[in-house]
């Protein structure tokens, strides 16, 4: 097998001269938003250009990108020109190694969201009926009605749980696909590996079984995706937008059986040809920074607890949460929530559940937990 480094190190004496002048200095990338993130948050649009903004509304990592990943990324700016499949072959090997599995089970895309469309093509391909807990990131939603589909939405629990044993009673004969965010978002509650593993012993294996694990690293549970080839109707998906700080690199991977990552693929003409080779060296850097992986998981916790800390003092009622981010419900808040965001230039969130007035807020470095508190006290 290539190794990485052996990539990088090939790199030609005229592709080291020309890095060495690259964009590598002070200048920041100005990204256009994607409209339909834009609809989740208020006044999105009035004040996202403004340079000292607080983000505190994608769960984005607020710790940014791994020094090592950079380093790997700018060093691969010099294949831009090439479509080099040593990358992917590596981000795969790399990928099925780190789950305990084959590369023929990892499916590799540009962010999964991306897979989450993919997977939803592949269920419709006979149209039929899905089903959805509510609220959760059901991305997708939009293209399933599109593609003929229908669907049932499935409200939480009391507990603010994903509703189990309500999603089994909604099963149709024609029941495509089951879609499930563990730890779920935007609540950030988490159901336990065996919860699910008993639900999925009891759902027809004819039924898509789709766990979004975008989350899971900020728990100590395992993730489902040893499973697939045990169950071929479960596909795990993961991205590295989160604990990796790659949201807008955009990288993700779906865990299937052998068989249905095979489907998946043909419905792709070019498999994970969106992904660039910038993208997946830093990815497989990523992956071996220990160091900048456990800072990350201990100042999330670390923040985390600040915030739920400070909701308590106010008498603001949250859920507990295995995620970047906190639920939390604005019925018993004296003010104008929203207004104050915006007066502050902090990009926040939006009412998830009317009742309760539930909401979210991403977890941001403690200078920034500390900004809005300050604010919206």
């Amino acid at each position: 097998m290539v190794k990485f480094g052996e990539i990088i190190s090939d790199m030609t004496t005229n592709r080291r001269d020309w890095l060495k002048t690259a964009i590598l200095g002070g200048t920041a990338l100005v990204f256009s938003p994607l409209e339909i993130l834009a609809k989740e948050i208020p006044n999105y649009k009035e004040i996202i250009q403004n340079a000292d903004v607080i983000r505190l509304c994608f769960n984005e990592n607020p710790f940014g990108t791994s020094p090592k990943a950079l380093e790997a990324m700018q060093k691969s700016l010099g294949f831009s020109s090439m479509y080099d499949f040593r990358f992917a072959d590596i981000l795969c090997e790399k990928l099925a190694e780190k789950n305990g599995l084959k590369k023929e089970n990892i499916l590799v895309s540009a962010g999964s969201s991306f897979l989450l469309e993919l997977i939803t093509k592949y269920v419709s391909l006979d149209k039929g009926h899905f089903i959805i807990p509510n609220p959760s990131f059901t991305i997708f939603e939009p293209i399933a009605g599109f593609l003929g589909m229908s669907k049932s939405v499935i409200p939480l629990t009391g507990q603010k749980k994903i509703d189990l044993e309500a999603m089994r009673k909604s099963i149709r004969k024609d029941t495509k696909l089951i879609y499930i965010c563990n730890p779920n978002n935007p609540t950030g509650d988490l159901l336990s590996r065996q919860e699910i593993e008993s639900f999925i012993q009891s759902i027809p294996d004819s039924i898509t079984i789709l766990i979004d694990e975008a989350y899971i690293e900020f728990t100590n549970q395992k993730s489902l995706g040893d499973l697939v080839n045990q169950y071929n109707n479960l596909v795990v998906t993961r991205t590295f937008s989160k604990l990796y700080g790659f949201a807008g690199a955009r990288l993700g991977y779906a865990i299937g059986h052998t068989k249905m990552i095979e489907n998946l693929k043909k419905l792709q003409s070019w498999s994970g040809a969106e992904i660039s080779v910038v993208t997946m060296a830093g990815a497989i850097a990523a992956m071996e920074d220990e160091i900048f992986i456990s800072k990350v998981l201990d100042n999330n916790e670390k923040s985390k607890d600040f915030t739920i800390s400070e909701f308590r003092k106010r008498g603001i009622k949250t859920i507990p949460s295995s995620a970047n981010f906190v639920y939390f419900s604005l019925d018993n808040y004296k003010g104008d929530y929203f207004k104050k965001l915006k007066d502050a230039k902090i990009l926040g969130g939006k009412t998830y559940e009317e009742k309760g007035k539930w909401t979210r807020i991403s977890l941001g470095t403690m200078e920034e937990m500390r900004n809005y508190f300050e604010v919206i006290s």
